[in-house]
């Protein structure tokens, strides 16, 4: 490799300084330094897309396996309901009684979780990954690896589909479960990701009527949406509901409270991507009333959180009590700090 001091060099160097007149870069060396420049460029541009290649298929990689986690949710949920209703079929001396009990068991061991697992959550996450693909396909330059890419994320999504019942099912028409021969790839993952997505949309205007006639026929509900809609709740409120029984409603097993958080509410109404009002619909009866909370702000308007208290990597904020509708406990009243309701009305460990 030629020094860079070398004569060679330091000749061209003196030659391009007398050619521009000793006060800039002459022709050849502008043409040297624009193909450094070009070649920096192209190196940077190469690395821009390798990265950005990296990107996509890590985001695919992982809507992928949120898809899956939530269809088999549905699936153990299934399982347990077929259990349950096999048991309620059978004698109480019946021997087949211990292996559906047994099954049910074991369905709820891996579930890992008392919460309802939703359907229509498991068709937008599929959704969600097929169109991440279609997003991935437009940066591929390779026809063959275009082709291979699209197929693949057909072949994947059909797969996921199948064990969603009634997933290719549309409000007025249903969608063909393979591909037509007549189709391209690419064009089938934009058909099944446009009916993912109606159906997911159809699914939540149903889930959301009702909802919206469970909270209108129950005073306490009816109350929080009212306020919703007078501008009464605080944007950076949060509410908790209370039971007949003393203390909040929460998830089974879980002693943090089933929150209903207003900026979310605004947002999404009481569907569960809101309010998360479906959350009590088994609870109805036992609903008395709900608190409103705010955050507790330092001097400098910061809102405080609880010393070495996260959940899930996050930090956990102070609250205190702004306001209460219909019965709740007498001890709950205006500034009471959360941490004091958590002590005292947790739900009992079942």
């Amino acid at each position: 490799m030629q020094a860079y001091n070398s004569t060679q060099n330091f000749n061209s160097t003196k030659e391009d300084f007398a050619t521009s007149g000793g006060g800039g870069i002459s022709s050849s060396g502008a043409r040297r330094l624009k193909t450094v420049n070009d070649r920096w460029s192209g190196a940077s541009s190469i690395a821009a897309v390798a990265l950005d290649t990296a990107r996509r298929v890590r985001e695919v990689a992982e809507a992928r396996s949120d898809a899956l986690l939530a269809i088999e949710e549905n699936e153990l949920v299934r399982e347990i309901q077929a259990a349950r209703k096999a048991l309620e079929t059978l004698p109480p001396n019946s021997p087949e009684r211990s292996l559906q009990i047994r099954r049910m068991e074991q369905a709820r061991m891996k579930l890992c979780t008392d919460r309802p697992a939703s359907y229509t959550k498991a068709i937008k996450l599929v959704a969600r990954y097929a169109l991440l693909e279609e997003q991935r396909l437009k940066i591929i330059s390779s026809s063959s690896e275009h082709m291979a890419v699209a197929q693949m994320a057909v072949t994947s999504t059909e797969s996921m589909m199948d064990r969603l019942p009634h997933s290719f099912k549309g409000k007025h028409t249903s969608l063909p479960e393979r591909t037509p021969e007549d189709m391209s790839p690419s064009r089938r993952l934009t058909e099944l990701r446009r009916h993912l997505e109606e159906r997911a949309k159809s699914l939540d205007e149903t889930r959301n009527h009702s909802l919206h006639n469970m909270a209108a026929s129950h005073p306490i509900l009816k109350e929080i949406i009212e306020k919703l809609e007078r501008e009464e709740l605080p944007g950076d409120g949060t509410l908790i509901i209370m039971s007949t029984r003393g203390h909040y409603l929460a998830p089974t097993g879980s002693m943090s409270p089933h929150f209903i958080e207003v900026s979310r509410l605004k947002v999404g109404g009481v569907s569960a991507d809101g309010g998360g009002f479906n959350r009590f619909s088994q609870d109805l009866e036992h609903i008395s009333g709900a608190i409103i909370m705010r955050p507790i702000y330092d001097e400098f308007g910061q809102a405080m959180t609880v010393p070495g208290k996260t959940t899930n990597g996050k930090p956990v904020f102070r609250k205190m009590v702004v306001e209460t509708i219909g019965q709740v406990p007498a001890e709950i009243t205006h500034g009471l700090d959360f941490l004091q309701i958590l002590r005292r009305f947790k739900p009992p460990m079942k």
